[in-house]
């Protein structure tokens, strides 16, 4: 049984072995088979790019889980999701993650809510790091270090924002968080293949190695909205995995985690055909989620989510069913 109190008291948590095996030890040739439409960033780059137009080994995977059924697995494994349900009593939500190799937001030791930003409550932000090679992932945090506040940018934010804040307040963050970590003191956790580390979002860590085998990740409550939201408009909807929500501003999300499925897989009779336009109907009217879909939907713009991916994954489901 997790003990939660350790996670507020420590800023940290380790899922040992969390991550499904099977998962983990498929994962580099699952993104290698998707290369074609898997998106990278590399060290100090702004934006994802394709995979393909990039040499091996510079740059890292942005969001897999959007098409890859494997990260998935590795992201969402159920120790991880029914730690957070507890925590938050709310499903969680996954709306970003990324390869050690896509290098870090920070030089220096940094706390994620820097630059990674919920809405409502950033409190609330969670990062996942997710160990895969053979190679253990050393990750160096300061044990309760989550404690102690920094000075709020433009007076009261957590997140910094470039063009609203300056450079000099980044400097000036960056002072106050170099002070913290002189008196907290460092910690060094090894990860193994599999093993998950989950922090909250104000505790201060160093940069995971770009070098390393692992991901990191991005989750808060489903009540909650990702910050970028507010400027990917046209991304800003959810899909549910088991039971648990994603987003990505990379992908489209819907048809990625809900393919849509063959035309002769729902090939019906004349009163299938009138069910399944009932259903339609009813999906484009109020664009439902599935049914087994997890406990609360995220709220939020989803009026910019297309149907089709839903509707056609609904034809499928029902189309198996009524075939004769």
């Amino acid at each position: 049984m997790v003990d939660l109190r350790q996670f507020d008291d420590d800023g940290y948590l380790v899922l040992r072995g969390a991550a499904p095996g099977d998962a983990v030890g498929a994962y580099a040739g699952e993104l290698q088979r998707l290369r074609d439409g898997l998106l990278v960033r590399a060290p100090g780059d702004a934006y994802a790019s394709l995979a393909a137009r990039a040499e091996p080994g510079t740059a890292g995977a942005v969001d897999p889980y959007a098409i890859s059924d494997v990260a998935r697995a590795v992201l969402l494994p159920e120790p991880l999701v029914a730690t957070l349900t507890a925590r938050w009593d709310d499903a969680p939500l996954l709306f970003e993650a990324v390869e050690a190799l896509a290098g870090s937001p920070d030089p220096g030791p940094y706390r994620d809510a820097t630059y990674v930003a919920a809405s409502e409550d950033p409190a609330a932000l969670v990062t996942s790091v997710v160990a895969l090679g053979d190679a253990a992932v050393d990750v160096i945090v300061h044990r309760g270090s989550q404690r102690t506040p920094t000075t709020p940018f433009s007076g009261r934010y957590r997140h910094f924002n470039p063009e609203r804040d300056g450079d000099e307040a980044l400097q000036r963050h960056r002072a106050e968080v170099a002070a913290l970590v002189a008196e907290a003191g460092a910690e060094t956790i090894t990860l193994n293949a599999g093993d998950i580390l989950l922090w909250q979002a104000d505790l201060v860590h160093h940069p995971i190695a770009a070098d390393a085998s692992a991901l990191v990740a991005h989750l808060c409550p489903a009540r909650q909205r990702p910050g970028w939201f507010a400027y990917r408009p046209e991304r800003a909807r959810c899909a549910a995995v088991g039971d648990a929500w994603v987003a990505t501003q990379h992908y489209d999300l819907v048809d990625a985690v809900d393919p849509e499925p063959r035309a002769d897989d729902y090939e019906q009779d004349a009163e299938s055909e009138r069910e399944l336009e009932t259903v339609e109907d009813a999906l484009r009217a109020h664009d439902d989620r599935p049914p087994d879909a997890p406990g609360a939907p995220p709220p939020g713009p989803n009026v910019h989510r297309r149907t089709a991916g839903f509707v056609n994954s609904v034809r499928g489901i029902m189309g198996r069913r009524g075939r004769r």
